[in-house]
């Protein structure tokens, strides 16, 4: 017998383990699958941005505020012990020819001490916007509230511009407080133009007409695994830091994307984990910590998620991470032969948001 199958107890397996450090994994609790949120036909809801403060669950998701017409608005939907109390738009587009005339998405609400036009909030939230019927010239904005309930007050300028109008541009943020009530938080974001990446910046709005925005450090990718194993890239992901505070725990969609319909969203997401050094200088590997598939969820795509967090960005629960992703359907046509006439899925009409839990597990 290898040592490798040595069984329990041998000096074989006990050399092996020895050799091995302990390192942290999460266990996904199967039975913790769990319907969060289904919109009425014709609607969709997607990239969750999830706040769990006692048994009330506040989630803001892009979602469309007319039925089959792809408008993105940034949504609130309401839980209480599991049941949706109330779900409504909650920042729409500006009059044209704002910066965000057309699309607000992709939200990420974090607690503070924000200072704007004289009067003290206590929530921002982190958005893309766009002024284009495409998905192209994203940018990334910020608006603040002293409820979260809202009204939210836009800041009128982007904090992160992308000045290609023919190019995806600058979206997908997420941010966490880096010291408490304070004004000081790390965002994260996704660039795509002739390739795709992601950074970070440290964002002071403790007076927010005195904003300052670090130079953006490109993270790293290294440590990654896609959904055939191979070495992949970040985007599409929200983060949080984790109950020490000194690693940030990430939600991220994997790669390659299918051929089937929809071949524009990935067909799982991984959890990683990155020190909040690393982070902050672009430096180290990430540590994959769990996937969520279809093996594990019964659907054959989940995409755009995000993490049950606490007001300041902390995982909600220290001992377990939560994630809430959106499924979707998928048929034909493929991107090789769409022949739409054949589709089945009507994808985007079918994104609804889930949830599933684990554990943190030690393992060697």
């Amino acid at each position: 017998m290898s040592a490798l199958l040595a069984p329990l107890g041998t000096a074989a397996a006990e050399d092996d383990a020895n050799a091995r450090p302990a390192r942290d994994r999460v266990t996904w609790d199967p039975a913790s699958l769990a319907a969060v949120y289904e919109p009425e036909p014709g609607f969709y809801s997607y990239a969750p941005s999830v706040v769990r403060d006692g048994d009330t669950e506040w989630i803001w998701s892009c979602h469309n505020d007319r039925s089959r017409v792809i408008e993105d608005h940034i949504y609130l939907t309401k839980r209480v012990d599991g049941v949706v109390t109330e779900t409504r738009s909650v920042l729409q587009a500006s009059a044209s020819p704002a910066w965000d005339s057309f699309h607000t998405c992709d939200p990420s609400v974090v607690a503070g001490r924000f200072h704007y036009g004289g009067v003290r909030y206590s929530y921002a939230m982190f958005y893309l916007g766009n002024d284009v019927d495409a998905s192209a010239h994203n940018q990334v904005g910020v608006a603040f509230a002293t409820d979260p309930d809202g009204p939210w007050v836009k800041y009128l300028e982007p904090i992160v511009t992308s000045e290609r109008i023919d190019q995806w541009g600058a979206g997908q943020p997420s941010a966490v407080s880096l010291s408490g009530a304070s004004g000081r938080v790390l965002l994260t974001y996704t660039r795509g133009d002739t390739s795709t990446r992601a950074y970070a910046s440290v964002v002071d709005l403790s007076v927010v007409e005195r904003l300052r925005v670090s130079p953006p450090v490109l993270l790293p990718t290294d440590g990654l695994t896609g959904a055939d194993g191979a070495p992949d890239y970040l985007n599409g992901f929200d983060i949080a830091l984790d109950r020490t505070g000194r690693n940030v725990v990430a939600v991220r969609e994997q790669h390659p994307y299918p051929t089937d319909n929809p071949w524009w969203i990935g067909p799982s997401v991984q959890v990683a984990r990155l020190s909040l050094t690393n982070v902050l200088s672009g430096t180290g590997t990430w540590e994959p910590l769990g996937d969520i598939d279809r093996e594990l969820t019964g659907f054959s795509r989940n995409h755009n998620a995000g993490l049950a967090r606490t007001w300041h960005g902390r995982l909600a629960d220290p001992g377990t991470v939560e994630v809430v992703f959106t499924s979707s359907c998928s048929s034909l046509p493929t991107i090789d032969d769409p022949d739409w006439s054949q589709a089945t899925c009507d994808s985007l009409y079918s994104y609804d948001l889930w949830s599933i839990t684990g554990r943190w597990a030690t393992v060697r």
